[in-house]
């Protein structure tokens, strides 16, 4: 039954002003209960301090003479007098306190805590038990200052009954119950029809939308109101109107469409024909793109290997030179024997042999891997460091290395090379160009569970933070023109999450740049770190 009223649009307006009023009158109704409380309490505190002030002036010569019989005598006609009165008591600053109640009185050597509390400058009152007897109900407690000449003498403590206070709270909720009853009747009466002279034209109007929905679009609605609820009608006439004409012309429409769907429809088929040979051509583009860009590389590291060739090759040249002048100066002198021949034979062969290793190294590294396979990371890196270690020593950086051995990872040894090479030619450029006083590289590699994790750190200072997002894009540099193709970390990022499953990032810690390589583990390598964990 509740859900009905609710699914009906004049209940939900009724209820939903009628409860608004409700709240608001509720709301007015405390605070002028509030107000009205304070009043009663005013007349109280009124009452009281116009007793407190008689029984000052009347017994004052009594107070300072300390006259406790007609205190006694004066108070007790107070009393007789007030009967809403329960006790007075006079005390005195540091001296006794004297209690009087109806026909009975008598000298306390202290005062209650409750009652001493009240004691403050100024005249306090307070709802409070009766602090001298517990076995009465509350009281209106009222304390005020006894001040002859400027000197503080004591206080008059009034205990008033509560029922004269208790009576006047209930004639006035008693009133303001009759008063609220009475406006709520009259309201929901004037809520009830302005509710109806509101809802019924727009309960009209959703009968005639109805009617419209099942295509009856002539619908039309009769108003003879002026307010905006009368324009509403006039407007949804119009409207119906409107949407009746509308209605013919989108029938025509119609018809007009459909041929040029059937025409868009023919085009399309057509253009699907030739969308897939559009499609070949862009992957094959795609493809010639990235083939540029991996014979760019290439070139590029080697390039930068030549260089290495070089450094590496200087240092055995020299020597072989020195072996030369050496047996021209040892044929001169005669000392050329079959010792002296042995011994430069010895030397020139070994020497002949780094340079062939070098060759051998650098050779290796540009033979294309056909298959992935497990190779140590310590190794592959000590390698590389072979291979760049004179053009390292040239410009004086030292390289400090942490590697933990018995590291393996799956994929491409001679790619992942060349990532390293990638990565420490930018550190070492951007030593040189930032000219550090003390150039070190830091190599870490560690693991957990899931990856192995090798680190590159400089101490060049970092990136700039406005290009830091973009280092891994194609063709992106920040060193002079000629001296970078910007392809280097960008097949870098691709080698490592294309063809080895891991990931590269970057960022500057305090020193210089920080860069991660996050090798993901297969099967094989995790089932064997779980093992050793269990071991251990």
């Amino acid at each position: 039954m509740i859900r009905f009223f609710f699914k009906k649009l004049f209940y939900q307006v009724y209820f939903s002003i009628t409860i608004i009023m409700v709240v608001m009158m509720t709301f007015i109704g405390y605070f002028v209960l509030k107000e009205q409380e304070k009043s009663i309490l005013e007349v109280m505190r009124t009452q009281a301090l116009t007793i407190a002030k008689s029984i000052e002036l009347v017994s004052a010569d009594a107070m300072v003479g300390n006259d406790q019989s007609f205190l006694v005598e004066h108070n007790l006609n107070v009393l007789e007098k007030s009967p809403i009165i329960e006790f007075i008591v006079v005390s005195q600053n540091d001296g006794e306190s004297l209690l009087i109640e109806q026909e009975h009185w008598q000298v306390l050597d202290h005062l209650s805590a409750e009652a001493k509390a009240l004691e403050k400058d100024g005249e306090e009152d307070s709802i409070i038990k009766n602090p001298y007897d517990s076995s009465k109900d509350e009281s209106y407690y009222y304390v005020y200052p006894l001040n002859f000449d400027g000197i503080a003498w004591g206080w008059i403590h009034i205990g008033f009954k509560l029922d004269v206070l208790d009576n006047a709270y209930k004639t006035m909720y008693l009133k303001m119950f009759l008063l609220f009853t009475f406006v709520f009747i009259i309201i929901s009466i004037a809520i009830f029809f302005v509710t109806k002279q509101i809802v019924n034209p727009i309960i009209a109007l959703s009968h005639a939308t109805k009617e419209m929905t099942r295509g009856e679009l002539e619908v039309q609605l009769i108003s003879e109101r002026a307010d905006e609820i009368g324009e509403l009608t006039q407007n949804f006439n119009i409207m119906a109107q409107g949407l009746s004409k509308i209605q013919n012309e989108l029938k025509n429409t119609n018809a007009m469409l459909e041929e040029k769907v059937a025409l868009r429809t023919r085009e399309l088929e057509e253009i699907n024909k030739t969308l897939d040979h559009r499609v070949q051509v862009e992957i094959a583009h795609r493809r010639e793109q990235e083939q540029i860009l991996i014979q760019q590389s290439r070139f590029a590291a080697m390039g930068e290997m030549i260089g290495n060739i070089a450094h590496q090759w200087r240092q055995p040249l020299n020597a072989l030179a020195l072996l030369l002048q050496n047996i021209s100066i040892a044929y001169e002198t005669g000392r050329m024997d079959a010792a002296f021949i042995s011994r430069v034979n010895e030397k020139g062969l070994l020497l002949t042999n780094t340079m062939s290793t070098t060759i051998d190294d650098f050779r290796n590294f540009f033979k294309p891997n056909r298959e992935k396979e497990f190779f140590s990371v310590d190794e592959q890196i000590d390698k590389t460091l072979a291979m760049l270690q004179a053009s390292l020593d040239t410009n004086l950086i030292e390289v400090k290395r942490d590697l933990k051995p018995d590291l393996k990872i799956y994929g491409f040894a001679n790619e992942f090379t060349q990532v390293i090479i990638n990565i420490l030619n930018n550190a070492k450029d951007a030593l040189i160009e930032n000219k550090q006083e003390r150039c070190t590289i830091c190599i870490k590699s560690y693991e957990d569970s899931s990856y192995v994790y090798v680190t590159i750190l400089d101490n060049a200072g970092g990136i700039d933070d406005a290009v830091i997002d973009k280092i891994f894009d194609p063709y992106f540099t920040t060193k002079d023109q000629g001296k970078g193709t910007g392809i280097g970390l960008y097949m870098s990022k691709a080698i490592i999450e294309n063809n080895i499953h891991g990931k590269l990032y970057v960022k500057n810690e305090a020193q210089g740049a920080l860069f991660t390589i996050a090798i993901e583990k297969n099967d094989t390598q995790k089932s064997s770190f779980n093992t050793s964990k269990e071991k251990k």
